[in-house]
């Protein structure tokens, strides 16, 4: 049976699901709407093969040295389509190029978050914008793991317990196979997201189906990002992240998975072959990297990653930096986030209430920024226009 079922510091990866020889482990939701592995008693023959391979259980270690860049993506249009700087983009064009396969996370067609594969630079978008809802990983590592034994390049994008699940679910690492994880700040509950939607579509379109969601659009900038939501009838709602209900609530930790606030996937050294992420205080630290229009942080932990690199220089704009002074301002990198005392609360309430005022209540604004912060930024918007 499963080591972790029903812990909290199961994560939900889905490789034990994955790696059943019995097919008799399923991911079902819980009440706060994340999927845990469930057994059929009746088919289950205690091989004890999932605990084998769960990542908390069974750590993969990384045993090499850790590279940090500042980068974007030289292709303005990629770029501003992008979360941060573009070099998912990059990324995913290198591996098209060896007749490879993407896999990441995409918006299924009621905007719940599932893993999905593209084979082209057609089809990226869909994997490219950010989604704040733990994605349905599904059967996703065996086909990864049937690709590779077919001899295709392989990229698998997801959270770093995600790709911890993947590695184990393998059981090596594979040459073709390239791991890309994120900066993570933590996983939101999918219930609470799909509540959220429908609480916008009430609210701001009288039900009228969705059409397209942005949760960090750079109309607005890099720094601060808008939420845009529209919808067929031609609504569309937008709204800073800093003020935007669903992204405080996340920000503020109040509907994060267990497991988030014990985070055993943190740290600079990783098994993945890339960490990406925003390169938040780059105005600080690289103020002529600082266009407002997005960078990113990129670790490379592997020679595998950093042949890649190579490779890719010409379609980036980058320059190495220490490893610990750019993750300073993204301490998401290396902290589990803490577990607010109303995080229980908000868990129990959400589907009972209206969310715009519960999210009010159980998280009040912050307080005013100290003036030398906004200061700093008047400064740093001042070099920009200069520049």
């Amino acid at each position: 049976m499963m080591g972790l079922y029903r812990s909290n510091l199961c994560t939900g990866c889905a490789a034990c699901a994955n790696i059943c020889p019995e097919q008799c482990v399923s991911m079902l939701a819980d009440d706060e709407g994340f999927l845990y592995p469930t057994a059929d008693s009746a088919k289950c023959v205690d091989c004890g093969i999932c605990q084998s391979c769960c990542p908390v259980l069974h750590p993969v270690t990384h045993e090499g040295e850790t590279t940090a860049f500042a980068a974007a993506c030289t292709d303005e249009s990629i770029r501003m389509k992008s979360t941060s700087g573009g070099v998912f983009s990059i990324l995913c064009q290198w591996t098209f190029d060896h007749g490879g396969v993407v896999f990441g996370a995409a918006y299924a067609e009621d905007f719940s978050v599932e893993h999905r594969s593209v084979q082209s630079m057609d089809d990226l978008p869909e994997l490219r914008t950010a989604k704040y809802a733990q994605s349905r990983i599904g059967n996703s590592f065996q086909k990864v793991k049937q690709l590779l034994d077919d001899g295709q390049y392989v990229l698998f994008s997801g959270t770093p317990c995600q790709i911890g699940g993947l590695r184990a679910f393998l059981g090596e690492d594979c040459e073709r196979l390239i791991l890309v994880d994120i900066i993570c700040h933590g996983i939101p509950s999918p219930a609470v997201w799909s509540q959220y939607i429908a609480c916008r579509r009430k609210n701001d379109a009288s039900g009228a189906e969705l059409t397209s969601i942005n949760l960090r659009s750079k109309e607005t900038g890099w720094p601060g990002y808008s939420v845009c939501f529209e919808y067929e009838n031609g609504i569309r709602y937008t709204a800073r992240g800093a003020e935007e209900p669903f992204m405080k609530c996340f920000i503020g930790n109040l509907c994060l998975r267990r497991s988030c606030y014990d985070c055993r996937f943190k740290g600079i050294s990783r098994i993945s072959d890339f960490t990406l992420g925003d390169y938040w205080g780059v105005w600080n630290q690289l103020p002529e990297y600082n266009d407002g229009k997005g960078t990113s942080v990129v670790l490379i932990h592997s020679e595998k990653g950093r042949k890649i690199w190579d490779e890719t220089a010409k379609q980036v704009q980058s320059k190495q930096v220490d490893t610990a002074q750019c993750l300073a301002e993204n301490t998401s990198a290396i902290q589990s986030p803490e577990m607010p005392s109303s995080r229980n609360e908000f868990m129990k309430r959400f589907t009972k209430e209206d969310f715009n005022a519960l999210v009010g209540e159980l998280m009040p604004p912050p307080p005013p920024e100290p003036k030398y912060t906004l200061l700093r930024r008047a400064l740093a918007k001042l070099r920009r226009i200069v520049k």
